[in-house]
Parts: structure tokens; sequence; C-alpha cells
């Protein structure tokens, strides 16, 4: 999410209500950010009932979807925000994934509908292919939940993409007046605490990588506390932006290629199924123009290697 240039935000429909919401969402950010809102309607399945010619079937796979984009126009409308209405079919990921790369989009929104945990891991894993294919961030909206940066939490384990993440985090809750928390959770099975050194060097790393993130903030004149946490990471990350009370999470991802990008790595994966509020997961590089305290990206991964 791009806060010097022009923004377009592309946003997923299907009329659910979790849909509904990522809308609602969207608009918010598109108000404040001066950018225009590119709708998506992707009807899957379309394909076979073209082929054999059962038209009313396919109008009635179709209205769903078309409602959700009318409303979404009266809505925008009603606001005074630009509105282009895509309607698509095939796979949801795909074609929201082209939409965004033809759109040239700063942002990619799409809610969560609320499940079971497990039914929330097996059933996001098409959220989990719209990041990893995504060209640019995605904000995925939990049913029932609102975009606050007056509260952002960010996790760093000292990768150049979760200091990306907290570059973006960083700027976010700059530009918003918000203040930002800065996890790392040090994951050390307890037999491994017995070996001389190896706790030791991964809270070193968790310090150095926290404490330049820390660093930035302040220099920002952005208030930010630091925290470093023990036992499973996706668990305590979920746990400690829910008791934060956290208006936004922002997460890295290692998007790059193959199973990583597709999966996100295990840990966002896992807090995305557990997530009490709106999480942005940053797919910029590091040392990218467009990326928020793009310089700031830099030093936190100098320091942090």
């Amino acid at each position: 999410m791009y806060l010097h240039r022009p923004k377009t935000i592309v946003v997923g429909l299907d009329g659910s209500p979790a849909s509904r919401g990522a809308f609602a969402q969207a608009m918010v950010l598109a108000a404040s950010l001066r950018g225009r809102l590119v709708a998506v309607a992707v009807v899957p399945g379309l394909g076979g009932l073209e082929r054999i010619g059962r038209e009313r079937e396919r109008r009635e796979l179709l209205r769903p979807y078309e409602e959700a984009l009318t409303a979404a126009g009266e809505a925008a409308a009603a606001a005074s925000l630009p509105l282009k209405k895509v309607l698509e079919t095939g796979e949801t990921f795909e074609r929201l994934v082209d939409v965004a790369e033809a759109e040239e989009a700063s942002l990619v929104v799409i809610g969560d509908a609320r499940r079971a945990y497990m039914e929330r891991v097996l059933l996001g894993r098409n959220v989990a292919k719209v990041i990893g294919y995504s060209p640019c961030d995605v904000l995925v909206v939990p049913e029932g939940t609102a975009l606050d940066f007056s509260r952002v939490v960010t996790a760093v384990d000292g990768s150049r993409q979760s200091l990306a993440a907290a570059g973006r985090a960083l700027g976010l809750a700059a530009a918003y007046g918000g203040t930002l928390s800065v996890v790392s959770v040090l994951d050390v099975p307890v037999d491994r605490h017995l070996i001389y050194g190896i706790f030791e060097d991964i809270k070193r790393r968790a310090l150095v990588a926290t404490g330049a993130v820390a660093k930035a903030a302040k220099a920002r004149g952005v208030p930010a506390d630091v925290l470093l946490l023990e036992g499973s990471p996706y668990r305590v990350i979920a746990s400690f932006a829910r008791d934060a009370c956290a208006g936004c999470l922002v997460l890295g991802s290692y998007g790059k290629s193959g199973l990583r990008r597709l999966l996100l790595g295990s840990v966002a994966e896992r807090v995305l199924a557990l997530a009490s509020c709106p999480v942005l997961v940053v797919k910029v590089a590091p040392g990218d123009p467009d990326a928020i305290a793009g310089d700031a990206d830099e030093d936190f991964a100098d320091e942090a290697e």
C-alpha cells in the first residue's frame, strides 16, 4: 500500500458477509488515500454450463455475483468514490491476480469468513493463493472486523521480508497517527535450550531486529513498544494482536516462488486462520522505491543480518 502515489485498490466480491465487510473497509481506505476501487466478482464453474446450453442454471449462478457488484456500485456512488466493476469467470485467485496486474493495483482486499479454526485453515487456501501470487500487498479482513491504524502490530524474525513488513507498519502508524507494537517470538524447543549459545544467539538476533525497528520509529516520532515472547509463533502473534486490541496486524510474505510463495510460510498462514483483526501481508521487497519507509527497510535488514 503506497501513500505517495495514486492508489488502485482491487476488492474481491462474492456476495458473502465477509466480502461485503471487506468492501466496506476498502471504501474507507480509498476515501482516506484518494484512491480508486476495482470490485471484482469471480464466478466459478460456468464453463460447463455454457457448453451444455443450460442458460437458466447459468443465470442463477451469476445472480449473486451481479447483485454484489450492483450493491458495491451503489455504496461507492453514495460515498462519491470512483469504482470500476469487473465480472470474471474461472479460478478466484487467478482472476483476482490477473485484474490486480492489469490495473497496476497497490492493494488487493479480500474478506475471510468466520469459521472453526481447522475449516479456516483448509478453506483459507484460496486466501493463501491470492496472497502468494498477488503482485502487491494483500489486506485480509476477517468477517466482522474493522481496519484501524491507531494500533498497529507487526512481527519480525530478522528476515528481510519481516523487516519490510515492519517498514510498512511503521509508515502506516506514522501516516495515521497510530502506535506500533513490534513482536519477536523466540521459538526454541526445550531440549535446545540446553545447548550452549543457541537460545542466546536467537535472542540476540531478535533484539537486533526489534531494536532497529524501534530506532526507526523513534526517528519518525511514532510511539512504539518492543516485546520478545516465547512460544509457538503463530499462536503467540495472533494472541498478542487480540489482547492488544490491534486494528491491523502487518506480516511479511516470503512470496518468491514455488511452495513458499503458495503457502506464505506456515506461520503467516496459521496467523491468518486465527486473526481477530485485519491482516496486511506485505509483498514489496525491501529497498523497493515504492515501499513505505523504504530506506528504513534497508537499515533494518542491514542491522539484523
